[in-house]
């Protein structure tokens, strides 16, 4: 019995290595006299959509099969993106053809926590919304506190892109307190105009002054200052330049808005 015991992993190593001779026998010699499948040519399935992709290899005796399942942002949803074989190979019939798909673009909703949380706190949760910050507008509230997002647009729960832009109407607290006056030097006039209505200020009256160095229409000074406090929809004068030949633009847009 000890001699048997002894001689057990000789024999056991033995027959491994007959049985590993045996597979290699049937797989390469015996084998391809008893089964003869004939060889294709992979199609090249890629931006196919995926049904059109399984007609198409199983005319060749193929299956079509997932091996994922990724987001794109311009490929369509069912677009084939990859391929395994590659195209072009000879492969037996009967084989697998391993396909990752797009699931099309990925939405991403607008946060539903906006409302009432500090600017920099809506841009953190934008950014890990995978959202960008859109406008910001300013805006009188007798009720949302100063400096706290009243609204965003679109609005919480809309799916979006991205990288898509949401602007957030923020609270420059009640109609009766002073509002901070932007600042507005180096802005165009059509610009300027823009930011004084999201500050919920008006154009005042506009000078001009001529200078060589810089093109028409952009901002050297303002009246009242940035940073100043002052009553909503107050007028801010603004001085800007204008080349020797031509008079500087004021947008049509403005006109009406402007002061005299």
């Amino acid at each position: 019995m000890r001699r048997l015991l002894r001689q057990l992993p000789v024999l056991l190593a033995a027959a491994a290595t007959a049985a590993a001779l045996f597979a290699f026998v049937l797989d390469a010699l015996v084998m391809p006299h008893i089964v003869d499948v004939p060889l294709v040519i992979v199609p090249d399935v890629r931006q196919q959509d995926e049904a059109s992709a399984r007609q198409q290899v199983a005319r060749l005796g193929l299956r079509l099969a997932r091996r994922d399942t990724l987001y794109h942002d311009t490929a369509p949803a069912g677009r084939i993106l990859a391929q395994d074989p590659a195209p072009g190979l000879p492969v037996k019939r009967g084989r697998r053809i391993r396909v990752d798909v797009s699931l099309g673009r990925r939405y991403y909703p607008v946060p539903a926590t906006l409302a009432g949380v500090s600017l920099r706190e809506a841009q953190l949760q934008l950014d890990a919304a995978h959202l960008a910050l859109g406008d910001v507008q300013y805006a009188s509230s007798a009720t949302v506190p100063r400096g706290a997002v009243i609204r965003s647009t679109p609005p919480a729960g809309t799916r979006l892109p991205r990288g898509a832009r949401v602007d957030l109407e923020v609270s420059s607290g009640g109609p009766e307190l002073p509002k901070t006056v932007p600042p507005l030097q180096g802005l165009t006039i059509a610009q300027a105009g823009d930011t004084l209505l999201k500050y919920e200020m008006r154009l005042g009256a506009v000078a001009t002054m001529v200078r060589s160095d810089q093109p028409p229409g952009i901002v050297l000074e303002q009246s009242p200052v940035a940073g100043s406090q002052v009553l909503r929809l107050t007028p801010v004068d603004l001085v800007i330049t204008a080349s020797p030949s031509l008079p500087a633009p004021l947008p049509d847009t403005l006109q009406e808005q402007a002061m005299p």
